[in-house]
């Protein structure tokens, strides 16, 4: 049979993982043997593969664009337009009438395969029926809509894993229902996700941490496209960020509809989720806050190797003392002799040597006292009270945090904050207090062996050891802050020891 009439196909599926949808390929197959039938030639298609016709979608079809602007401007170049099945042009009503309009302007027919028959939009009564079946077709998107919404809640209520896996993490599936059976900790992934968190919490760099990934070969995970598996890519430090700052590591499953992006890691509408988690909530919130800090530092200090760098102060604008060579001009420097300076305007300089010593009395004298050291010998039950602390202060911190950027994003009223932003202050004040009286024996304890005489093996203890001992007893709560002022304006040349410049702020 000679052919006369030519037609161009609208060939369109969503996303389905049912797979019983047909395929953009399968509706090609039914179209071209009923066009056989009918003596119809099918010229070139278009296509929107894995985009939704619903009026709830957000993607663009670009296709179904290009056929409109064809159909307006003469280049649809053939008699007919077909169809799958009419909800294949569209599930909303407002688009079917375009179509259909667009169609009758052009004197192009409407061919749907699953009815077997062609639509002339000119006709009152074909139009009538095209638009009976937009107006089902939107009516039982509505509907599905609906029903994914309501198991969506369902399922986020449940903990229930959502979404594409995440890194860390393995899905275990039913072989023959292909349902969930649960999400647990990747045997190579988990260990990974467990070593970014602990290096954030000891102060590494996000980008010295990704670089280190990267020499060691630690990357995504490679993922199948178009039937080829594609090797992962190294992490970024952006990348490592949002990873360090995702809930599901301590297994809390975030259900906040129509919200992308960064909101993604907000904990509004946050529930227990039924997979392990793989970090503590002490250190998840510890790190979340660090990270979520304005003055975060993008860069790591260099290993500190004195006693009070940047731990002492200076009593004359508060900034941190740092070591220098440098001599004042009242009384030059001995070969070799080392002090510390105001590292923030350089208002004060002492002798190193004189402020360890006056320091190191100090910290020994507190923790040789009966009252402190002994403490220190006690089981280390209050650690997991200090555990429960420290995650309920992260909470509360992050609710907090979370709350006042909702205000600034306009998602909450400065009135709901108002209200609500009193008793979090009070909550974390009190959690804070707790967690100072709590912390004290507990991190000593990680440094100190209580058996051991404290002023007989000090010196034996790595710098790092000391510095942290340091930090802990010469704070505010305990011995006190170790500040240092101005030499007095007589002294001239005199040496004024370093005693006599010392403020114990409390």
């Amino acid at each position: 049979m000679d052919t006369t009439t030519t037609g161009r196909e609208y060939l369109r599926v969503s996303m389905d993982r049912s797979g019983r949808a047909r395929s953009v390929d399968e509706q090609h197959d039914d179209n071209q043997q009923a066009a056989r039938g009918r003596g119809v030639t099918l010229a070139e298609p278009y296509v929107d593969n894995s985009v939704s016709a619903s009026r709830y979608t957000s993607k663009v079809r670009g296709d179904f664009n290009r056929l409109l602007g064809d159909l307006a401007s003469g280049r649809f170049d053939a008699e007919e337009l077909w169809l799958w099945e009419h909800s294949r042009g569209s599930r909303r009503v407002s688009e079917w009438v375009q179509l259909i309009e667009a169609c009758e302007q052009a004197g192009v027919h409407i061919y749907v395969t699953t009815h077997g028959r062609a639509y002339a939009p000119a006709n009152g009564r074909d139009r009538r029926s095209l638009l009976e079946d937009a107006v089902d077709s939107e009516y039982e998107s509505s509907k599905v809509s609906v029903r994914s919404k309501r198991a969506a809640a369902a399922n986020a209520a449940a903990g229930l894993p959502h979404g594409p896996t995440p890194y860390g993490y393995q899905r275990i599936y039913d072989p023959l229902t292909k349902r969930l059976v649960r999400q647990e900790p990747h045997p190579e992934e988990a260990p990974v996700v467990r070593e970014l968190f602990d290096r954030l919490r000891r102060g590494h760099s996000l980008r010295g941490i990704a670089a280190d990934f990267a020499a060691r070969g630690i990357g995504t995970r490679a993922r199948e496209r178009d039937g080829v598996m594609v090797p992962g890519k190294p992490f970024s430090a952006q990348h490592l960020r949002s990873m360090a700052l995702t809930p599901v590591y301590i297994g809390l499953r975030i259900h906040a509809p129509g919200q992308v992006g960064g909101h993604r890691h907000d904990l509004t509408g946050a529930v227990k989720g039924i997979w392990e988690p793989l970090v503590t909530e002490e250190t998840f919130y510890g790190v979340r806050r660090m990270l979520n800090s304005p003055e975060r530092k993008t860069t790591r200090p260099g290993r500190a190797r004195h006693l009070l760098s940047l731990i002492a102060k200076c009593g004359e604008c508060g900034g941190p003392l740092a070591v220098t060579r440098r001599a004042d001009r009242a009384r030059p420097a001995q070969v070799g002799e080392e002090r510390y300076q105001c590292n923030t305007k350089g208002c004060v300089r002492v002798n190193k040597a004189e402020l360890d010593a006056l320091a190191e009395d100090a910290i020994l004298g507190y923790l040789s006292g009966p009252d402190v050291y002994e403490p220190l010998a006690v089981a280390e039950h209050g650690d997991d009270r200090l555990q429960q602390v420290r995650g309920d202060l992260g909470k509360a911190r992050a609710e907090l945090d979370d709350l006042r950027t909702a205000v600034v994003a306009g998602r909450l009223s400065v009135a709901n904050l108002t209200a609500v932003e009193p008793g979090l202050l009070t909550r974390v004040t009190t959690l804070e207090d707790d967690e100072r009286e709590l912390a004290t024996p507990s991190a000593l304890r990680r440094l100190l062996d209580p058996g051991e005489d404290i002023r007989l093996t000090w010196k034996d203890k790595d710098i790092a050891v000391q510095r942290a001992v340091a930090r802990i007893v010469l704070s505010r709560d305990l011995v006190g802050e170790l500040r240092v002022i101005r030499r007095p304006r007589n002294a001239g040349n005199r040496r004024t020891p370093a005693d006599q410049r010392v403020l114990w702020v409390r």
